[in-house]
C-alpha cells in the first residue's frame, strides 16, 4: 500500500527531483511554503512530511513544534532536509520533535531507506494503541461469554482468538464500540422474537449463545479492504463500492476454514453465514447472492437490522450520526422490503431497552480527538526532555578505533552501565545475560558485524535490543543493506556527543514500543499472568530436565466454582476482578521456580518444578485455604468464591507437558463432580474411585462441621524465647514428643520436636540456646471456620498425622487423624473394633502400619482398664 507524503519544499528543482524519486513508492503531495498546511494535513493525513529547513523566515522549526503540538495523535513522522546544517541546527530540530534530520546531498537509495525505515515506525505506531484495545477488547469478550469449559468449547476459543488477532491489524478505529452495540442489539431482538413471533421454534439456547458469539465477526472480511476505500470520508463510487462488497465473502471464507477445523462448528457455521449474508435483503435486492424472504438465515437477517441500526444512529467518517427515533423510522420504512418484518415487530417491541443501551454506550468516552489537549497513549512529547539514561545497560563492541572509545566515554558520562567486548561471540552471551537497551558495533569491512546483527534480530531476547553501526561511505557502500538486515540507526564516526544521546533518546521510543508490543503477546491482558504460548518453551526446557535427571514435576489446574454465576449475579467486571485477585493470590504464595499462567476463562494453570505429587497436593490444600479467605469488594458487595483443583505428577507413561496438563484436567473433572471447593491428585484417584465417590459417607458427616468443632483442645505449646532445657522439661512432663511454639503475643510461629531438641544439645551451649533458633517455622495449620473436610482430606494423604488448628493465627486445638474417625462410624462397622474412639487412639499412637488386627484389638482391650486418657491430644508430626 502507498504512504501518503507531504513535501514541503522551497526549491523547484529540489520539489521535482523529490517527486520523481518518492512517487514511484508513495503518493506524493507537494508544497512550495508553509502556507495552508493545516488545511492540507487534514485532508490527505500524510504519514511522513518531508520538510525543508531553509524555508522563509525561518520558520521551519516553528511549523515542526506546531505539527506536533495540533496532530499529537496522527502520529507523523517529520523527516527534515538542509544544506550544510551545523549541530545546533540538528539539535534543534531534534528538540522540536524531528525524527530525522539528514542533508539534501543525500543519495537517492538512501533517502527511500529511511523514508521505509519511519514509514514501518509510523505503522507501528498507529496500530499500537488500538491493537492493545482490540486484543484486549476481543479476547475478553470471548472469555466473558465462555459457559462450557469443555475441550471442544476451549478448541473453538483458541481458534477465534486466533482469527480475532489478525483483526487487530484493521484500521477502523470506530469498530470495538460497534460490535459491542451490534451484538447487544442483536441479542435483544433474538430474545424478544424467542418470547413472540414466527421464530419460536427456531431460536433457543444455542441459537442466543452462538449469536453472542458469532455476531461480532459480521465484518470481520474487513481486512482485505483497502484504506483508501475503507476510510474515505466521502461516497464511494460504483467500482469502490463492488471493492467494498467483497469484505463478506472474504469473512465468509475465512470463518469457514475456521468451522472446518473446529470440532465444535456451529459457532463459526453461524459467524460465517452471518458475514456473507447480512447485507442480503428481504426483497432480493441485496448483495452478493441476492436472496430474498427466508432464503436468507435468520441470524443474518437479525443482524442486518442491528448493524444498519448502529450504522445510522453512530458517526462514521463519511456521515454524521442520526437520532435514534429517525433510525428507528429508517428501520420501519425498510419493513417488508429491506428488512424481515417479524424481525422488525421485534425491533420495534424491545426499542425501549436498544434506546437506553445506546445512551448509555455513547456517553461514555473513549476516543480523544487532538483538539482535547491530550495525546495517544504512544506520542513523541514524553521523549522531548533529554532522557534519564541513568543505570541503563550499553553493550559497545570495541575493536580499539578512537570513535568507539570517545563513544563509550560519552554514554558513561550519563550515567549508563557501559560493557565492553573485543569480540562478537562474547557479545553474544552478554546480550542473553543482561540484554541491554542498546547496542554499538562499528561494520568494519568484514561479514561479522552483519552476521551479528542478523543473530541479534533472529535471537528470542526477553527485550527488544536497539542497534547501532558505525559507517561511513566507504565501509557501507549500500546504506539499505543495514536497514534490511534490522539495524535501527547508522551513525557517522565524526557524530557529537550531543547528537549521539539525541539519538539514543529517539530510539526509547522504538524500544518502549516493541517492549510493549511484546508485552502485550506475552502476557494475558486481564490477569498479568505471562500465557501458556509464550512459556511453552521455558516449560518444554523443565520437562527435558525433569527427564533426564530424574527429578519430579507436577502441575495444578485450578478452577473457579460458579464463575458464570458470579457473573451473572454481580457482573463481568466483579468476574474479572476475582480472576485478578486470585491470581495474585497465588502468585504470592508461589516459589520462584514455579510457572503460573492463564489457561482460559476461569482457570489457571501452575507448573511445579521439582515437585511430586503428594508435596503438589499440599500446594492444592493452602491455596484452597488461601482462597476461602480471599474477599473481594466490587460496588458494596463482598464476593466470595472457592476452587477445585486437579494436580497430576510426570511418571514414564506421560510423554510430554501436554499430556500432563491432560491429566491434571481428569483430575479437576474427578473434583468438579464431587462439588465444590475439591482436590483430587490423579494418582489417588487412579488407585481408588471411592475418594470421588458422589456417595463418599465421610464427605456427607464432615462436609458441613468446622474445623472447631472436631478438634482436641486445649493445646500447649512453647514459647520461642524459652530455651532448649526448659522446652526438654515440657516435653518429657507433658509425654509430648513435639509442641507448637508461638510468640510472647500468643502467635503460631513454628514447632519444636524430639529430634530438633536432640540436634541442638550437639551444640556448644545447646542447653541455654532459645527454641527461636531451632524450631521449624513451617507449620501446616487450618483456620477454625474452615471445614472439616479439608482437615479429613489433607491428613488422608500427607505424611503427618496431626495437625494445628488457630484463630487468629493462635493456636485453639489440634486435629489427629483420630479426631477424624470419631466421626466416621461405618469404619468401626467394617473391622470390627468396638468403640471407635478406641480405634482413634490406637491410630493416634503411630504403630498401626506395623500392627496385626488381633493387636490393634488387643491393645483397645487394654485401654478399657487403663488410666484415662488426657484432654491435651499427643503432637506428633
Amino acid at each position: 500500500m502507498h504512504n501518503r507524503l507531504l513535501v514541503i519544499e522551497s526549491t523547484e528543482v529540489l520539489r521535482s527531483k523529490l517527486r520523481d524519486a518518492l512517487s514511484e513508492h508513495h503518493e506524493v503531495y507537494i508544497l512550495e511554503s508553509v502556507d495552508g498546511i493545516r488545511e492540507k494535513i487534514e485532508e490527505i493525513q500524510p504519514a511522513l512530511i518531508l520538510l525543508d529547513f531553509h524555508l522563509r523566515d525561518d520558520s521551519a522549526l516553528e511549523v515542526c513544534r506546531a505539527i506536533r503540538r495540533e496532530f499529537a495523535d496522527r502520529q507523523i513522522q517529520l523527516l527534515v532536509m538542509g544544506h550544510e546544517l551545523n549541530e545546533s541546527q540538528r539539535l534543534e530540530m531534534f528538540a522540536a520533535g524531528a525524527d530525522n534530520v539528514i542533508d539534501k546531498s543525500i543519495g537517492r537509495l538512501e533517502l527511500i531507506a529511511k523514508i521505509d525505515v519511519l514509514m514501518r515506525l509510523h505503522s507501528a505506531l498507529m496500530r499500537a494503541t488500538t491493537a492493545e484495545r482490540k486484543l484486549e477488547g476481543y479476547s475478553r469478550e470471548l472469555e466473558r461469554i465462555v459457559e462450557n469449559r469443555s475441550m471442544a468449547i476451549q478448541s473453538t476459543q483458541d481458534i477465534a482468538v486466533f482469527a480475532l488477532a489478525k483483526l487487530a491489524d484493521s484500521r477502523d478505529t470506530e469498530t470495538g464500540e460497534h460490535l459491542v452495540r451490534m451484538r447487544a442489539y442483536s441479542q435483544m431482538i433474538a430474545e424478544q422474537l424467542r418470547i413472540s413471533g414466527p421464530y419460536q421454534d427456531s431460536i433457543d439456547d444455542v441459537f442466543l449463545q452462538d449469536l453472542f458469539r458469532s455476531s461480532p465477526l459480521h465484518d470481520i472480511g474487513k481486512v482485505g479492504i483497502s484504506d483508501a476505500i475503507l476510510l474515505k470520508p466521502g461516497k464511494l463510487t460504483a467500482e469502490e463500492f463492488n471493492a467494498m462488497k467483497q469484505h463478506v465473502r472474504i469473512g465468509a471464507e475465512t470463518l469457514q476454514e475456521a468451522a472446518r477445523s473446529s470440532p465444535s462448528g456451529s459457532f463459526f457455521h453461524m459467524a460465517a453465514e452471518i458475514a456473507r449474508y447480512h447485507h442480503e435483503r428481504w426483497d432480493g435486492c441485496g448483495y452478493l447472492e441476492g436472496l430474498k424472504g427466508a432464503e436468507i438465515p435468520l441470524a443474518a437477517r437479525i443482524v442486518s437490522v442491528a448493524d444498519v441500526f448502529d450504522a445510522l444512529s453512530s458517526k462514521r467518517v463519511y456521515k454524521d450520526a442520526m437520532s435514534t427515533d429517525e433510525a428507528r423510522a429508517l428501520i420501519r420504512e425498510g419493513s417488508g422490503n429491506h428488512f424481515d418484518p417479524a424481525i422488525v415487530s421485534a425491533f420495534d417491541e424491545t426499542f425501549d431497552k436498544i434506546e437506553a443501551f445506546s445512551a448509555e454506550q455513547h456517553s461514555v468516552v473513549r476516543f480523544l480527538d487532538a483538539n482535547s489537549g491530550l495525546t495517544a497513549n504512544y506520542h513523541w512529547g514524553k521523549h522531548l526532555i533529554a532522557p534519564e539514561l541513568g543505570g541503563e545497560n550499553a553493550v559497545v563492541i570495541n575493536d580499539g578505533s578512537p570513535s568507539i572509545g570517545l563513544i563509550i566515554k560519552w554514554l558513561e558520562s550519563v550515567g549508563m552501565h557501559v560493557r565492553t567486548c573485543g569480540e562478537y561471540e562474547a557479545a553474544k552471551q552478554l546480550l542473553r545475560e543482561e540484554c541491554p537497551m542498546v547496542v554499538i558495533s562499528d561494520w568494519g569491512q568484514s561479514q561479522a558485524a552483519e552476521m551479528f546483527c542478523r543473530w541479534i534480530r533472529e535471537e528470542r531476547l526477553p527485550r527488544y535490543v536497539y542497534t547501532m553501526v558505525l559507517a561511513d561511505r566507504g565501509t557501507l557502500a549500500d546504506p539499505t543493506l543495514a536497514y534490511r538486515l534490522g539495524i535501527d540507526d547508522v551513525i557517522s564516526h565524526t557524530i557529537s556527543r550531543e547528537e549521539l544521546l539525541s539519538r539514543i533518546n529517539s530510539a526509547s521510543r522504538v524500544i518502549e514500543l516493541e517492549n510493549h508490543l511484546r508485552t502485550v503477546e506475552r502476557n494475558d491482558p486481564l490477569t498479568g499472568l505471562a500465557t501458556l504460548r509464550y512459556l511453552n518453551d521455558q516449560l518444554k526446557r523443565e520437562w527435558v530436565r525433569a527427564r533426564n535427571y530424574h527429578l519430579p514435576i507436577s502441575c495444578i489446574v485450578i478452577d473457579i466454582d460458579d464463575f458464570s454465576e458470579i457473573n451473572q449475579d454481580y457482573g463481568v467486571e466483579a468476574g474479572d476482578l476475582v480472576l485478578q485477585q486470585l491470581a495474585k493470590t497465588i502468585t504470592e504464595q508461589s516459589r520462584q521456580i514455579d510457572y503460573l499462567c492463564r489457561l482460559d476463562s476461569d482457570r489457571l494453570l501452575l507448573v511445579l518444578p521439582e515437585c511430586a505429587e503428594v508435596n503438589a497436593y499440599r500446594v492444592a490444600m493452602r491455596i484452597e485455604m488461601l482462597v476461602d479467605k480471599m474477599v473481594v469488594e466490587v460496588h458494596g458487595h463482598q464476593i466470595n468464591c472457592s476452587v477445585s483443583m486437579g494436580v497430576a505428577q510426570r511418571n514414564n507413561d506421560v510423554p510430554n507437558l501436554e499430556a500432563l496438563i491432560d491429566n491434571a484436567e481428569i483430575a479437576l473433572k474427578a473434583a468438579k463432580s464431587s462439588g465444590k471447593r475439591h482436590v483430587v491428585c490423579l494418582g489417588s484417584f487412579q488407585q481408588s474411585f471411592g475418594v470421588i465417590d458422589t456417595d463418599d459417607q465421610v464427605r456427607d458427616r464432615l462436609e458441613h462441621l468446622a474445623a472447631s468443632e472436631i478438634m482436641t483442645s486445649p493445646i500447649l505449646a512453647i514459647e520461642q524465647s524459652d530455651t532448649i532445657a526448659t522446652a526438654t522439661q515440657f516435653l518429657v512432663k507433658e509425654g509430648l514428643n513435639s509442641a507448637p511454639v508461638v510468640d510472647q503475643q500468643g502467635v503460631l510461629v513454628g514447632i519444636i520436636s524430639e529430634k530438633d531438641i536432640m540436634q541442638a544439645f550437639r551444640r556448644p551451649e545447646g542447653r541455654s540456646t532459645l527454641v527461636s533458633a531451632v524450631m521449624r517455622s513451617e507449620v501446616v495449620r487450618f483456620d477454625e471456620s474452615a471445614p472439616a473436610i479439608h482437615v479429613y482430606e489433607y491428613l488422608s494423604q500427607a505424611a503427618i498425622r496431626r495437625v494445628v488448628v488457630v484463630k487468629d493465627d493462635r493456636p485453639v486445638g489440634v486435629i489427629s487423624r483420630g479426631n477424624c474417625l470419631r466421626w466416621v462410624h461405618q469404619l468401626d462397622v467394617e473391622v470390627g473394633l468396638g468403640d471407635p474412639s478406641k480405634l482413634a487412639d490406637v491410630l493416634d499412637s503411630g504403630i498401626m502400619e506395623s500392627a496385626t488386627l488381633s493387636q490393634i484389638r488387643e491393645m483397645i482391650k487394654g485401654m478399657e482398664h487403663g488410666p484415662a486418657t488426657s484432654s491435651v491430644d499427643r503432637f506428633s508430626f
